[in-house]
């Protein structure tokens, strides 16, 4: 469409008005929903079912507000992008500083290239175990290359321009839809079959801070049976409901993701009249999917396996929260035998066993396994076609930023060819993941990856902050009264720092080279703040 058009359509809507006026907004929206399909991957299924492991229908607030957050900073990075005709990059290192521009555009690619290699995992776990696909290969390279080329060919259609760039949108758009679905036809068939708390549920929407610094009340009988042991178990559920509520507000919206979202919507052709289109297209292509999908696996999982002693579970997720109990009463545990840690097992009481079933961690395979009896044979298929489509989605919005990002680091944010590479490089990285995405290899990768991202998030926030706050950045499209978005911004800042800050302290105490990065991190994380009020200041003193 083009811009006059755009407008055009615009101006109609506005005047009638109404669900005229949204239905609009729907058919127009585009960059909110790449920001869904990056952020649906994962990172949010991994979230989703620990959450309903642990927390159940009582923490059905923590991702919608999570979420509600990230969208305030990337509103304001939308009206930022919009408002000037300056790319991100290039108005970052003129108003803020070149160190923090290319600080954020390297942890961008980082992100890209380290985390896209879990997409490519997840989805070939899904092609094999859920949907049956080749399910016998030991490296299923044949998987991971169809990913690649399919994934790549998209991306190449969509620079072409004209009706062939609108492909990317239309496939991310299908395939958000197919997560959503999928996963709201599993709580549809349990909705029929009795198997919802809705009390619980609806209970659940209230935010409770609480649950921080004590486990949810559900747990009470279940600690309380174990007697000696009661203590380490309240410790052991409240560490663990920290570690979830924290790691969701700190990964609704990823380092990559306040890169991604302001060339996304330069490549549309937005500009500042478009401010009130991209405010909806944040909250109908991410907000409302993400909540959605979100929220359906939280419901399936809450009803499944939250408190309960007798769901499926893997055996080595049981013994991880069993050898974590043992380990408080056995100080050589660590080195005993696995003969004898099986013994000890064993001689657990019961009310100990029951604690480890109910905390230990779930995959989609088990939850679909779960779902058998209400789902029949099509549990598996239908779990799979979602998790499958998560993880496509993801790898496919993966390379695209990576393309975006090396454009900008050569200076040439329209040059195809270096996009490609770009987006070459994750497709690479997703092609190997059966050797890089698993045992030591994995932890190299993850934990240094994890520690850039997490630092740079809150600096990535700041940024914006002060671009919002800039008259030199934006001249006279600089907002009049900011007291109330300077106050949602810096909130939403605080909760991602606080995350961050968390996160970090918790690999600096892992000792060894983790605890070597998360130190550097928390060192890093205030002088690069520091280096960004400095430059401000000194570059908007005019």
């Amino acid at each position: 469409m083009s811009q006059q058009n755009l407008d055009e359509v615009l101006e109609a809507a506005e005047n009638k008005g109404g669900p005229a006026k949204l239905l609009t907004y729907a058919r127009l929206s585009g960059p909110g929903w790449v920001q869904a399909a990056v952020t649906l991957g994962g990172g949010s299924l991994v979230g989703a079912l620990y959450l309903g492991v642990i927390g159940g229908y009582q923490f059905m607030w923590l991702q919608p507000l999570a979420m509600l957050c990230g969208v305030i900073m990337l509103a304001a990075i939308s009206y930022v992008t919009l408002s000037s005709d300056e790319r991100p990059f290039v108005s970052v290192k003129k108003n803020i500083s070149p160190t923090l521009a290319w600080g954020w555009l390297i942890a961008t690619v980082v992100a890209n290239i380290v985390f896209c290699s879990a997409q490519f995992a997840l989805g070939t776990d899904a092609a094999q175990n859920n949907l049956g696909i080749l399910p016998s290969l030991e490296q299923p390279y044949l998987i991971t290359a169809v990913f690649a080329i399919g994934s790549l060919g998209l991306l190449w259609l969509s620079r072409l321009g004209g009706a062939a760039s609108k492909v990317i949108d239309n496939v991310l758009k299908a395939l958000v839809a197919v997560v959503v679905f999928a996963f709201m036809g599993v709580v549809v068939v349990l909705a029929s079959k009795g198997a919802i708390e809705w009390g619980a549920l609806f209970k659940g929407l209230i935010p409770d801070f609480g649950a921080l610094f004590k486990p949810t009340s559900t747990y009470s009988d279940a600690i309380a049976a174990t007697g000696e042991s009661s203590s380490f178990w309240t410790t052991y559920i409240a560490n663990n409901q920290r570690n979830v509520i924290i790691g969701a507000f700190g990964s609704a919206v990823g380092i990559n993701m306040t890169f991604l979202l302001p060339y996304s919507l330069k490549a549309k052709g937005w500009g500042k009249q478009h401010r009130t289109l991209s405010r909806y297209d944040l909250f109908l292509g991410l907000f409302v999917p993400f909540i959605l999908a979100t929220s359906f696996l939280v419901i399936a999982t809450s009803s499944q396996f939250h408190a309960r002693a007798n769901g499926v579970h893997s055996e080595a997720a049981y013994h991880k929260v069993i050898d974590s109990r043992l380990a408080t009463t056995h100080d050589d545990y660590a080195t005993l035998s696995n003969d004898e840690k099986s013994l000890l097992r064993e001689e657990l009481p019961q009310a100990d066993k029951d604690m480890g079933v109910m905390l230990a961690k779930r995959n989609a395979k088990d939850l679909a396994s779960s779902l058998e009896p209400f789902l029949g044979k099509n549990a598996q298929l239908i779990f799979g076609i979602g998790v499958l489509a998560m993880a496509l989605s993801t790898m496919i919005v993966h390379m695209m930023m990576n393309g975006y990002a090396i454009s900008e680091a050569f200076g040439k944010p329209g040059a195809k060819g270096i996009f490609m590479i770009g987006a070459c490089m994750p497709a690479l990285t997703g092609f190997l993941s059966p050797i890089l995405w698993s045992g030591q290899t994995k932890t190299a990768l993850v934990v240094p990856a994890a520690v850039i991202a997490t630092t740079l998030l809150p600096i990535a926030y700041v940024i914006f902050i002060l671009l919002m706050n800039s008259k030199k950045a934006l001249g006279a499209e600089l907002p009049k009264k900011r007291g109330l978005i300077n106050a949602l911004m810096l909130l939403a800042t605080a909760v991602a720092s606080f995350a961050s800050i968390w996160s970090l302290v918790g690999k600096a105490s892992a000792g060894g080279s983790t605890g070597i990065q998360g130190i550097v991190g928390l060192i890093v994380l205030p002088l690069l703040l520091l280096i960004g009020i400095i430059g401000f200041v000194k570059r908007n003193r005019a």
